[in-house]
């Protein structure tokens, strides 16, 4: 059938410089190597340091419970208004490699409700403390080796930000975040800087929206958006993005999922009835047909598969993690609480101490809310919206995928992209199957001045890990053996996509090092 073939190759699945302020450093710190507000700094030279900035430094040397330096980096509220009526937090990190002098990288968790301190902590930050693991350790695949990095929690009410949430929309969100965001590059003093803006989730409807409304600003000062990539994204209603692939996905991970030859069977016929199997093999072509299906109602008696295939799963296994379905018992403990699943104390950012280092006052922190939209969000889905927009105006947009998420499908994704269109044509016209080649090493280098070696960890990866492939200025990478976060379960493939997005490399499957690596030749 048609889409077992896309299946060989997809199959996965939704819901969730030189600064001009190095210099000013030196002027507004002591004798004592002390900071206006008496924070003793880390002994490396702040970049962006200056009378603007000292009241969100963070002391990176004293980080409460990190056993090492973290660097120089920037945390606090900066207000949202006048769109907004409350403030965002942000956790700046700088970054050493000269390739970054002039642009920065946004970071952005989903939910809608969830804290970008998440992916801080256990997916692409300079310090990870992820599940099951003892204390925080170095992350030698820390985004802020290639670019300058800043965590957002947003809308307001999420995470650190503190509320009320006044969002009712994602038009609003996209307001009230360039309210913040003028602040913010006024503040750090990057006017003209080139932006890239990521996430994952969620983040696929905030994202296209937020780069959007940066566009329609025509103002490079302040708004110079260059690309976004967005992780197993929501950018399309779940009719189209869960249920066709969740029981393509079951057969093709069908040893993970155990279950018995009667409930398979039962389910595969609840697809076949529901005309899931004829849709995707429809809808699946490349270029795609002219007269696109429609896909089938999941509210028909026996076509929520999807649910049938996550309650049967957990029956056999009580642990079963839709974000990783890889995951057996027993949970993992987790700082964060999240994504194990397993709880855990999730009070590491509730913390007191950790909120006074991150200047912000103490509250009641947690990893994701409910209340930013108390209505839900009206907004049509970013595919059906602004993405096709955000694509023509920047030729520069990455949609990434990991093959074992069963809460966002990468076939979703595929039928969303083929239904689309931008830069003249509708959807992709070749079957997205060029491999994702991720560099194999055993060091990286501190950044790109070659003195200092950090150790590579080995799980990462390497060689082919998926596939990618580019049309009129749209990417779309899947990745092998990764769950709903890319960088937590494979960082080289998410360290290689950073390097794609910025420019560094020319496409996914270009061989040699990283571009931090000894030995690259750019």
């Amino acid at each position: 059938m048609l889409v077992l073939a896309p299946l060989t190759l997809l199959v996965a699945a939704v819901g969730a410089l030189q600064n001009p302020h190095r210099k000013a450093a030196k002027r507004t710190q002591s004798s004592h190597g002390l900071t206006k507000r008496n924070v003793p700094l880390p002994q490396t030279d702040h970049q962006y340091l200056n009378e603007h900035t000292e009241k969100f430094v963070v002391n990176g040397t004293h980080f409460p419970q990190v056993p090492f330096d973290i660097g120089e980096s920037y945390a606090g509220l900066l207000e949202n208004t006048p769109h907004g009526n409350s403030s965002l937090f942000f956790w700046f990190f700088p970054s050493t490699n000269p390739a970054a002098s002039k642009e920065i990288t946004i970071w952005l968790n989903g939910g809608p409700g969830c804290s970008s301190l998440d992916g801080l902590l256990q997916e692409n930050g300079p310090f990870l403390w992820q599940s099951g693991t003892y204390e925080p350790v170095r992350n030698p695949y820390s985004w802020t080796n290639l670019t300058n990095l800043v965590y957002v929690d947003q809308p307001a009410g999420t995470g650190l930000s503190p509320g009320p949430a006044t969002v009712k929309n994602e038009i609003d969100v996209s307001n009230e975040f360039n309210d913040f965001w003028k602040r913010f590059i006024k503040t750090f003093g990057m006017q003209g800087y080139k932006i890239y803006i990521t996430g994952e989730s969620y983040a696929g409807q905030y994202i296209p929206y937020i780069a959007s409304g940066m566009l329609d600003q025509k103002d490079t000062t302040y708004f110079n958006v260059k690309g976004i990539q967005i992780n197993d994204p929501s950018i399309n209603e779940d009719e189209v993005m869960i249920y066709p692939a969740a029981v393509p996905a079951l057969n093709h991970f069908s040893a993970l999922f155990s279950l018995n030859d009667t409930t398979m069977k039962e389910i595969n016929h609840n697809a076949e009835k529901c005309g899931y199997n004829k849709f995707l093999a429809e809808a699946l072509q490349y270029p795609p047909p002219k007269n696109f299906p429609k896909a089938p109602n999941p509210n028909d008696p026996g076509c929520d598969v999807w649910d049938q295939v996550v309650t049967a799963a957990t029956f056999i296994n009580p642990c079963f993690n839709m974000y990783h379905i890889t995951d057996f018992c027993p949970f993992l403990w987790d700082e964060m609480g999240f994504p194990s699943l397993g709880g855990g104390p999730n009070n590491y950012f509730n913390r007191s101490d950790v909120q006074k280092a991150l200047n912000v006052p103490v509250t009641d922190y947690s990893v994701c809310s409910n209340a930013v939209f108390p209505d839900g969000d009206p907004s049509p889905p970013s595919a059906l919206g602004p993405l096709p927009s955000v694509i023509e105006r920047t030729n520069n947009v990455l949609i990434g995928h990991g093959w074992y998420d069963y809460l966002l499908f990468m076939n979703g994704s595929l039928v969303t992209i083929q239904n689309m269109t931008w830069n003249g044509a509708q959807g992709f016209q070749k079957p997205p199957i060029e491999p994702l080649f991720v560099p194999y090493t055993d060091e990286v280098t501190d950044l790109a001045n070659g003195e200092q070696k950090i150790p590579w960890n080995n799980n990462a990866g390497a060689g082919i890990l998926g596939t990618a492939h580019t049309e009129r200025g749209l990417t779309f990478s899947s990745v092998y053996g990764s769950g709903h976060e890319i960088p937590q379960y494979v960082p080289g493939a998410a360290y290689r996509q950073l390097e794609f997005l910025l420019g560094r490399i020319k496409n996914l499957q270009e061989r040699g090092p990283y571009t931090t690596q000894r030995g690259h030749g750019n």
